[in-house]
């Protein structure tokens, strides 16, 4: 059972997001939209996309995702997401931002995509229903509904980026690609959602 997420928070914000996404295909790795975990389970949102100066300029995008991310905070008694940066790379049609969330569900919220991350344990008690054919990198596959994996950490996503973990990735949903230990690239994952397990 996936999460219910809010609809519309941020309305100009993911226009504009749409925008940057329909000029921003083939991006070279150096550019790449990731999302990376931390240990607390605060999310950091690097994205980065093709930019039409055209359409705005980078004034006006920070501007906007400053509004946007006011007016999410307004619903809390402290901030819940900050702005780190809005920069637009130099002698190159990309622009840059970075966002950090305190939490995955703030993230889920705010961007409208499904980014869980807990124990095994935890995602069970959210609903959530597990893979029964995560694999390793050789292919070998395990049932996560067997019982015997409960506190171990699983990151799962609806959204296809590359992902950043604070711990090792063992067991992953197929078509991920595993770049580095911590790194696993979604983008070419056909499920609707992506699962990783971790090492603990």
């Amino acid at each position: 059972m996936k999460i219910l997420i809010k609809k519309a928070l941020c309305p100009v914000l993911s226009l504009f997001m749409v925008t940057l996404t329909l000029v921003g295909c083939g991006a070279d790795k150096d550019r790449e939209t990731r999302v990376t975990l931390d240990k607390d389970g605060g999310v950091v949102s690097t994205i980065y996309e093709s930019f039409e100066q055209d359409y705005y300029d980078i004034s006006e995008l920070s501007d906007m995702a400053a509004e946007e991310i006011s007016y999410y905070n307004s619903e809390y008694i402290s901030p819940r997401i900050t702005l780190d940066e809005t920069t637009r790379i130099e002698d190159e049609p990309y622009v840059k931002l970075v966002m950090t969330f305190d939490s995955c569900l703030d993230y889920s919220h705010f961007n409208q995509e499904l980014l869980f991350f807990g124990t095994v344990q935890d995602a069970v008690e959210n609903g959530y229903e597990l893979s029964a054919a995560l694999v390793d990198r050789e292919g070998n596959k395990i049932d996560l509904g067997s019982g015997d994996f409960l506190d171990r950490h699983i990151v799962i996503s609806s959204e296809k980026v590359i992902i950043d973990t604070p711990y090792n990735i063992e067991f992953m949903t197929s078509g991920v690609t595993l770049r580095d230990k911590k790194e696993a690239d979604l983008t070419n994952v056909l499920s609707d959602s992506v699962q990783l397990l971790l090492s603990k």
